[in-house]
């Protein structure tokens, strides 16, 4: 297969094994190919971050350095043994160092095979950047696969997404993930904050991830992997727990009103949301817990 010379985004040169342009649903190589090792100069402007609607897997390959940059925050440095997954949801930006030349070998993929395991946490936003060391024998590997014929029935492009999806399998089973240089923690408590200051009014979740600056789907998977939970059950545990403290110490407050300072539409839906997370009626949590009884 005869590699297409191009010019990436960035306008250092690029050879292009393939473009598939009717890549199979269930799970297909988009594309393949090497960016050889250039100077920052000969790149352009990457201070914007963009997406693409498709995954990516980019290798790091010669000597330069780099950094790589998410709209969630996350930052750390690019070097050699490091490699960098793209999300179809998740805008980024990474470029060489200054003075730095900058190499890599990617594969961009998509469809259902892919999605599943994104779905596991396996293909994880919140964890683009990984090392291993040495890398060249996965970028072999990986040149292999994005080197080969390229396939011409069904059964042989279901092989080769097979073939690369073992690759990935196993390269993020042995690399080491690279933390962010930057805490993650503010814009978790800031979340927090927003989703439970006014539990009377329902939050706008789209407000509230441009406001982190973060896509409202990048906003909804990351706090999930914090909480453990997503953003509108971490705010209803925490009308109950508001519930529960107003019920033990604050005898003066009816269930009425206590359902209005909570947002709910009336006693009985208070009621009947108390039950399902507690397992009984707020009037038996007040018998149990109140301080004054």
């Amino acid at each position: 297969m005869s590699p297409r010379q191009i010019r990436s985004i960035y306008g250092s040169p690029y050879e292009k094994y393939f473009n598939n342009g009717s890549p199979c649903p269930e799970g297909d190589l988009l594309s393949g190919g090497i960016g050889y090792p250039t100077y920052r100069n000969d790149w352009w402007d990457t201070r914007n971050l963009w997406s693409k609607p498709y995954y990516g897997l980019s290798m790091m390959i010669g000597d330069g350095i780099g950094s790589y940059h998410n709209e969630n925050g996350f930052t750390c440095e690019l070097s050699p043994n490091t490699f960098f997954l793209t999300f179809p949801e998740l805008k980024a930006s990474y470029s060489p160092a200054a003075g730095a030349r900058w190499g890599e070998l990617f594969a961009s993929f998509s469809g259902g095979l892919f999605e599943l395991i994104h779905q596991q946490g396996i293909l994880n936003p919140a964890q683009p950047v990984w090392r291993i060391d040495p890398l060249q024998p996965w970028a072999e590997r990986l040149q292999q696969i994005v080197q080969a014929p390229l396939p011409h029935t069904t059964l042989q492009t279901m092989r080769r997404a097979a073939t690369f999806l073992d690759l990935l399998l196993e390269l993020l089973d042995k690399a080491e993930p690279v933390q962010t240089d930057k805490p993650q923690s503010d814009w978790f408590a800031i979340a927090g904050k927003m989703l439970t200051s006014n539990l009377h009014q329902k939050p706008n979740l789209e407000a509230i991830a441009t406001e982190l600056g973060m896509s409202y789907h990048a906003f909804r998977a990351n706090f999930a992997k914090r909480a453990g939970m997503g953003p509108m059950r971490f705010r209803d545990a925490a009308r109950i727990k508001k519930a529960c403290n107003y019920l033990a110490n604050n005898t003066h407050k009816t269930c009425k009103e206590i359902a209005f300072d909570l947002g709910y539409f009336d006693s009985h839906h208070f009621s009947e949301h108390f039950k399902r997370h507690l397992k009984m009626s707020p009037s038996k949590y007040r018998n149990l817990h109140c301080k004054d009884t």
